[in-house]
């Protein structure tokens, strides 16, 4: 209760002071500002059963995501944000032994700088931070998980003078960010491994950075993504580097056939050691992602929109020896990609580095004036190695709009698992798994 006081004082401040409308007043003892601050907020609700089959037992449970924030403007051209986010889980309050406590925390909190750079508009914004590029296939809010994911970190957006947020011609983005931090001063004890199994010197940060860019043509759009991530630790892996390279592109928007290509690259450079004991192998990362989709585009008055395509990430059949070729998706929001099950949320790991061929075929159906119909179908294989089938994914999802402000989604999804799927822990062969979801939110 004292972090949660902590945590929300600010807040109460801030409206104590302006009250919960936009304009507020705050007076100073020699003259009176008018500083503009809005209220924003947002309470989520999720319930989710999980019917796993064989020895597994079924599973009920609900998520509660609470946020609140204020965003206040003193001067033109300069923005404060904050925001605190609450989650948890019904009932794991008390247990100290859950996997998913309560979390209080700050989930945004920024300074925006904003001004006029010739023929451009530039932003700078620097503190936490939500990042989203592009499609969120290497960086992404993952606002499906419950606490979803923000940065440390600083960025420098670039746009056309005077552009409609969200509709400019282009875009550049510049950002780089702490992800743990490691230091003498702030970060844990943690050391490397040598070749010879000795500990070396602290391991350093791991950061990363990337550039981002992005341009809208009369049919369609391009954007390309290089992100540079240096000291990751993760699984059996360690002082991990690697750059990824990625573009996408779009055609056929408002026709009534278009296409998306997208293709990237990741090389660098990492460690594997399979246990503490064990012998450090230097590995040199080379790893690829290509998908393609054929595309009936939204445009205004089709209520049947769809897709089919396939995505391919490159996997490693022998993943512990000098070279190492599972793309790893880095900070992506992959609940969208890979199924909504979420079993190859990871495809690396989940795919024990085999990568994973995902074709696809996706329809909604638009019924006016409150919700979508929305289906999924998804065939799942390894690339490298046995390209067993690993299962088919069926999903299907009703989001209706209650309010302006409020909306209610229910989703079902059924996995059937394939010749592959019970060397990954998925099930044997023809085994059924299902699972759904009952989400209410509401946001101002």
């Amino acid at each position: 209760m004292t972090s949660l006081r902590k945590l929300f004082a600010p807040l109460a401040l801030a409206i104590t002071l302006g009250g919960a409308t936009t304009p507020c007043a705050v007076r100073a003892q020699t003259a009176t500002t008018t500083i503009p601050i809005t209220v924003f907020g947002e309470i989520r609700s999720r319930s989710e059963g999980d019917w796993p089959g064989g020895a597994l037992a079924t599973d009920f449970y609900s998520y509660l995501r609470s946020r609140l924030g204020i965003r206040a403007e003193p001067t033109h051209g300069v923005r404060i944000v904050a925001q605190v986010q609450d989650s948890r889980v019904f009932g794991a309050e008390g247990n100290i032994s859950a996997t998913n406590p309560d979390m209080i925390e700050l989930h945004q909190g920024y300074l925006e700088l904003g001004g006029g750079w010739g023929p451009r508009d530039f932003l700078v914004r620097v503190g936490r931070q939500e990042v989203i590029f592009g499609n969120e296939r290497l960086v992404g809010a993952s606002d499906w998980s419950n606490t979803a994911r923000s940065f440390d970190g600083a960025r420098v957006l670039l746009t056309p003078r005077g552009s409609t947020p969200g509709a400019e011609q282009w875009t550049a983005t510049l950002f780089a960010a702490t992800v743990e931090e490691r230091g003498r001063k702030f970060g844990a004890t943690t050391t490397g491994a040598t070749t010879s199994g000795a500990t070396s010197a602290p391991l350093p940060d791991h950061a990363v950075a990337g550039l981002f860019a992005s341009r809208i043509f009369a049919s369609g759009s391009l954007d390309a993504t290089a992100l540079y991530d240096a000291g990751s630790h993760y699984r059996t892996y360690s002082q991990s580097n690697r750059a990824t390279f990625d573009s996408r592109l779009r055609q056929g928007t408002n026709h009534a056939v278009g296409f998306e290509l997208e293709a990237a690259w990741q090389t660098g450079s990492q460690q594997y050691q399979a246990a503490s004991t064990s012998p450090v192998v230097n590995q040199d990362v080379s790893a690829w992602l290509l998908g393609a989709k054929l595309m009936r585009p939204e445009a205004a008055g089709r209520r049947v929109t769809g897709a089919i395509g396939v995505d391919v990430l490159s996997g490693d059949a022998n993943a512990t020896d000098g070279t190492y070729g599972a793309f790893n998706t880095m900070f992506a929001t992959n609940h969208q990609y890979y199924g909504l099950m979420d079993l190859l949320f990871d495809p690396a790991q989940r795919t024990d580095d085999r990568g994973l061929v995902d074709a696809l075929a996706r329809m909604a159906i638009a019924l006016p004036p409150r919700t979508t119909l929305k289906f999924e179908l998804h065939r799942f294989s390894p690339q490298a190695g046995d390209h067993a089938e690993i299962g088919w994914e069926g999903d299907a999802i009703v989001p209706v709009r209650i309010s302006a402000a409020a909306t209610v989604e229910l989703g079902y999804t059924t996995f059937r698992a394939g010749p592959a799927a019970q060397a990954l822990a998925l099930g044997v062969n023809g085994a059924w798994r299902h699972w759904a979801y009952l989400q209410l939110k509401a946001s101002f």
